[in-house]
């Protein structure tokens, strides 16, 4: 569910993701949830990749994790950050702020009743967007074989992914695309995650 949320909420996420960023860094393909690396950045990478493999058999793949903010392992996500120093306070902030969610509606001036949300992270939230690029770091890192004939390039934002790859011949190309989706769907699966098959 994408939430409507609440400024105050927003600033004192946008706080708890300033002392995190002073621990995790995001990694150099991840855009779109840190500060100065924003869509336009991430295309612009792309656009320079084909540029310059123009006399290149190119192909690009886009994958889109489907309902990834829902199925992040909190416990998972808390010791990742403090293996990486974060204070246990700002941990045990994160793991209550991501496991006792509520959500009320409002329709005509009457409320509903509340509604557990379970343990997930909102998408809307800038601390959420942060903590899904570095949960699914290892999902968007394709271990690929060396090749001197063929050349690539990751570009991951937020949840969605795409891999450029430029080769010498079209069947060359294929095999490798074909290589990497099997490896990053693998990995996804390893954390309860899959492609959206619409949007992949």
């Amino acid at each position: 569910m994408i939430h409507l949320l609440l400024v105050l909420a927003k600033v004192a996420e946008c706080m708890v993701l300033l002392e995190v960023m002073k621990h995790v860094e995001p990694e150099d393909t991840q855009f779109g949830s840190s500060g100065k690396r924003c869509t336009h950045d991430a295309c612009a990478v792309v656009y320079e990749f084909l540029k310059h493999h123009k006399g290149y058999c190119s192909a690009l793949l886009s994958m889109d994790v489907e309902e990834g903010f829902n199925r992040i392992n909190i416990d998972l996500i808390a010791d990742f950050l403090s293996t990486r120093g974060c204070l246990f306070a700002l941990v045990e902030w994160i793991r209550h702020w991501a496991s006792q969610r509520r959500i009320q509606f409002r329709f005509k001036g009457r409320l509903s009743r509340l509604f557990h949300l379970g343990r997930s992270i909102p998408q809307g939230s800038p601390l959420s967007s942060f903590l899904f690029g570095a949960y699914a770091a290892d999902v968007f890192g394709p271990r690929l074989r060396y090749s001197p004939t063929v050349r690539s390039v990751n570009v991951n934002y937020v949840d969605d992914r795409i891999v450029a790859l430029a080769g010498e011949s079209v069947g060359v190309v294929k095999v490798w695309l074909k290589e990497v989706f099997e490896d990053c769907s693998r990995m996804a699966q390893g954390r309860s995650m899959g492609f959206s098959g619409l949007k992949t």
